[in-house]
């Protein structure tokens, strides 16, 4: 009886930290960020769920390659069944759930009952833990794939040697290192941990895990093989970069633990990480000193053999990701050392489960009653500071998540996102032959905040462009949303389109509006603007139709609106516009180049328009001089011919005269 009930009552201490861990992860999942990354990593996912071909690489990383395409495949897992992005948000939640699950088995399975309890308890609540598991992104699955891989290498060689063990470590390694391949580093890990180890190494899982490791690669090494392997000459030009010795690795891995960089309003927030510090300060020291003392005695006892052969791990899965990172010749992100998760929590789990095992059995052996009742005390003072950081991250994480709902910072959150889509299915749903223009940061598609409208709204209507640059005017008739206030394009939608003010969407302290430009609206729009004989045709069928300027001084800038068609539809080549001031002999003075609107979106007997700044030198003699304009493809710089001759339309000569 007295078995059950410690049963039940360990039970529910688990269920509690499960419950914790879901809340945190749950509490206002829809406010995290969506930015240009996360919005073209759904696209791609949702493009291929709509029919599109499977995705053979993911998004270009920060460092300058293109990442594996395990991301998409994630993603579009998530979007098959629910084709929203609150599901690949829900996904993410889960996947920290399983981190969590993960952790606390395999520590149980290894190092006991109380060092699984604290370690996932500390996991549940670590606000990076939190994060990660709410935000749509490449790192964030990274916690579950490491969590799951570094368990199974825990459980096969320290608890019993399944061969499943060993062969999903290898298929989780091959997700983890494709959803941030900076991850590769506990390749090596596992290596030594099999050298190290080798009498409980067996081949053939050894080599089925393998298989589904390389097997799993395929795509990429498909893509790579058709790109002419250009990620790897770049990997091989970064790892050949000079790069000196440097600590932040270090700091970055104790940052894993900290709530430093995510809220620093929050009160305490120095105060508590550095108790954070401390205890894995004081926690590495504890596993280091156990498992020198393990080694000592690990052939007096199973028991001390496989504690000996967790901690080896458990070391060697902290220490090398640093070690790998020390000498970095790019700029290092928390990210970057997130693959050494769960090792932090394992490692105070253990400390704290130790230094309670220590007190208990000094209270055991003590003689005298006091003695013996203060160490039992001692027994739970242990806990203290443990119970205090994880208290004061789980109000942390509701700070952080609070301040999230109200701020009028930052990028738009899921939730803006889904009425956006919402509200542009509708719209296109009343109005079958019109297009969506959604003008927001970010001139073409990889870099548009918004360009996920097009795999949730519709691939063929949804054009984007960045309203400070360019608007596009699609025939027959378009609906607006304007996400980027103050901007050119809001101006000009102002003066020509209606607004539909019910379909405001309220974003950070802004307003995202709606317009409504119908057929007969936009006639007179062309009939005004676009109406006149070309200025000049280039040949790959866009034409100039318009140019207005503003006042020409020096020191100041000139404003440039150029309006145009595309009479024919042009090859899928990416274009940018040159704009000069040139003297009369055609020496250059001043220009403003661009892509205005992003001409992977250019459709016949379309039109748009976009501006340009030049900035007139202060010095600038007075005198003759003239405005010209110019097309060439990026990033090859080759300029586009006039079909009347010539690849320079010379607009106007003026005089500056003051």
């Amino acid at each position: 009886m007295h078995k059950r009930k410690r049963l039940l009552i360990e039970a529910i201490l688990a269920l509690l930290v499960l419950g914790l861990a879901l809340f945190l992860r749950v509490r206002r999942l829809d406010t995290t960020e969506i930015w240009a990354d996360q919005a073209l990593t759904l696209s791609i996912a949702m493009q291929w769920i709509s029919g599109g071909e499977i995705p053979l690489a993911a998004n270009k990383s920060s460092a300058g390659f293109m990442n594996p395409p395990m991301i998409e495949y994630l993603f579009a897992a998530a979007l098959r069944v629910w084709p929203d992005v609150l599901s690949v948000a829900i996904m993410t939640l889960i996947s920290g759930m399983v981190a969590v699950v993960a952790t606390g088995w395999a520590t149980y399975r290894v190092f006991g009952k109380r060092a699984a309890f604290w370690a996932a308890l500390l996991f549940a609540v670590n606000p990076w833990g939190v994060l990660y598991s709410q935000q749509i992104w490449n790192q964030t699955m990274v916690p579950v794939f490491a969590s799951l891989m570094f368990a199974c290498l825990l459980l096969y060689f320290a608890a019993e040697q399944r061969p499943i063990y060993l062969i999903l470590s290898f298929a989780w390694a091959a997700c983890l290192t494709q959803v941030h391949p900076g991850t590769v580093i506990q390749l090596l890990t596992t290596g030594l941990v099999c050298v190290i180890f080798l009498r409980k190494l067996r081949i053939w899982p050894l080599v089925a895990g393998g298989a589904i490791f390389v097997l799993s690669y395929v795509p990429f090494l498909l893509y790579e093989s058709g790109v002419g392997w250009t990620d790897v000459k770049v990997l091989l030009d970064l790892a050949g970069d000079p790069a000196p010795l440097s600590p932040a690795a270090i700091l970055l891995s104790f940052d894993l633990l900290r709530a430093q960089g995510l809220f620093r309003a929050a009160r305490y927030v120095a105060q508590l990480d550095t108790l954070a510090t401390i205890l894995l300060a004081l926690s590495l020291a504890y596993a280091i000193g156990a498992c020198a003392r393990s080694f000592a005695r690990r052939r007096s006892g199973q028991e001390a053999a496989q504690s000996w052969t967790g901690l080896v791990i458990l070391l060697l899965w902290f220490f090398l990701p640093i070690l790998f990172y020390l000498r970095s010749a790019h700029y290092l992100q928390i990210y970057y050392l997130i693959g050494q998760w769960p090792a932090h929590f394992v490692l105070i789990g253990v400390c704290v489960a130790g230094l309670q095992r220590v007190v208990e059995r000094l209270a055991q052996s003590a003689k005298r009653k006091v003695t013996r009742r203060v160490l039992q005390i001692a027994t739970w003072v242990v806990l203290l500071p443990l119970l205090a950081l994880v208290g004061w991250q789980t109000w942390f994480n509701l700070q952080v998540q609070d301040h999230r709902f109200d701020t009028r910072k930052g990028s738009p959150q899921i939730r803006h996102v889904r009425a956006a889509i919402q509200t542009s299915r509708q719209l296109l749903a009343e109005r079958p032959g019109c297009d969506l223009v959604v003008v927001a940061k970010g001139h073409h598609l990889e870099a548009s905040e918004l360009s996920l409208l097009r795999g949730f709204v519709s691939w063929e209507r949804v054009l984007l462009a960045d309203g400070n640059l360019a608007v596009p005017v699609p025939h027959p008739c378009a609906v607006y949303l304007d996400a980027l206030p103050g901007s050119q394009a809001s101006a000009w939608l102002e003066a020509v389109a209606v607004p539909l003010s019910e379909k405001t969407i309220e974003v950070l302290g802004e307003r995202w509006r709606f317009y409504d430009l119908p057929e007969d609206a936009r006639a007179d729009v062309v009939e005004g603007f676009f109406s006149q004989e070309p200025l000049a045709t280039w040949a790959n069928g866009v034409a100039l139709v318009r140019y207005e300027r503003g006042p020409v001084r020096p020191g100041t800038m000139l404003r440039l609106t150029l309006a145009w068609s595309v009479e024919t539809q042009p090859p899928e080549v990416v274009y940018h516009f040159g704009t000069y001031l040139l003297t009369l002999d055609n020496r250059l003075i001043a220009q403003s180049d661009g892509p205005g609107f992003d001409s992977i979106q250019w459709r016949e007997a379309d039109t748009f328009i976009t501006w340009f700044d030049i900035s007139v030198p202060p010095d600038l003699p007075l005198g003759d001089y003239q405005i010209a304009v110019a097309l060439y493809t990026w990033p090859g710089l080759e300029r586009i011919d006039l079909v009347a001759g010539g690849n320079t339309a010379f607009l106007e000569q003026l005089r500056v005269e003051k």
